[in-house]
């Protein structure tokens, strides 16, 4: 009998679990009515933000290796099983449609260039479609298991602020080590709940950043540049009577999902308000 996990990657539930399916052990669904297993999560951002680099990382090592799910684990296992675990090794790329999106239209806004259909032309609808269908769906499957809509809007945002700080640090950060420029090693995340301030944000859902960081520098970055181009959005709007819909429509999105962050610069008096004004100063 062998107990334990695999190493060679900081992932090493996701790879142990990898490995055991390409060596033909089956999984089951165990689902109690009763909850089996309590666990504690980090509270505040630059906690989780600095766990999911970590897992970045695990996750690109397993990715780029000799077991890499796209090569190995279908062969090792099947098809259908060696893209659901390309799925989280390969998650980090996510980033970069997010990281265009996320400017290219906001810029096109800015300059009054037109990326996305305008509303009188047929594929005009197409992208509606495709977005409400998308993140409709997604909206379901919460809702399907148990979830509520206060729980899916969290989770997607949550998608966006990694796309955004995780995934582009954590790749960037695996490819240097690659390269032999650099090192990383392996930083615990705090989970201790010793704060009870920061205990009572968490329950009342506010966002806690913690301390100062530079992943927390695209995030701003991007909130800011949705902000002036939804401005100008509006403001061509009023002015001239129309505008870039779908942009706008897109930038509206992007404001929405950033207004945590907006409150952290200038609108909340405490602790966060200004750790956040003195990374983004820096």
């Amino acid at each position: 009998m062998q107990i334990g996990f695999r190493y060679g990657s900081l992932v090493e539930d996701y790879y142990t679990g990898y490995r055991l399916h390409c060596e033909g052990w089956r999984s089951i669904f165990c689902n109690p009515p009763k909850i089996a297993f309590y666990g504690d999560s980090p509270k505040c951002l630059i906690d989780v933000v600095s766990q999911q680099k970590r897992w970045t990382i695990g996750l690109l090592e397993v990715a780029f290796s000799r077991f890499s799910p796209i090569t190995y684990g279908v062969r090792s296992t099947s098809l259908l099983t060696g893209m659901a675990y390309c799925q989280y090794a390969f998650w980090a790329f996510s980033s970069i449609p997010l990281v265009i999106y996320g400017f290219l239209p906001q810029v096109a806004l800015l300059y009054g260039v037109s990326v996305f259909p305008k509303s009188s032309d047929p594929c005009f609808w197409l992208y509606i479609f495709l977005f409400l269908g998308a993140y409709g769906q997604d909206l379901l499957d919460f809702v399907l298991e148990g979830g509520t809509c206060h729980c899916w809007w969290n989770d997607q945002r949550m998608w966006l602020i990694r796309g955004f700080s995780s995934f582009i640090f954590g790749s960037l950060e695996f490819t240097l080590k690659t390269l032999n420029l650099s090192t990383h090693g392996f930083n615990l995340t705090s989970k201790v709940n010793d704060d009870d301030t920061q205990s009572k944000r968490y329950e009342q859902e506010m966002f806690d950043f913690g301390a100062s960081s530079i992943m927390f520098f695209p995030i701003t970055t991007v909130a800011i540049v949705n902000l002036l181009a939804f401005v100008y959005g509006l403001y061509g709007v009023f002015v001239w009577g129309e505008g870039l819909v779908l942009e706008l429509m897109l930038v509206s999105f992007a404001v929405v999902n950033s207004l945590p962050i907006y409150m952290a610069m200038v609108l909340r008096d405490d602790t966060m308000m200004e750790n956040y004004q003195k990374m983004f100063v820096s």
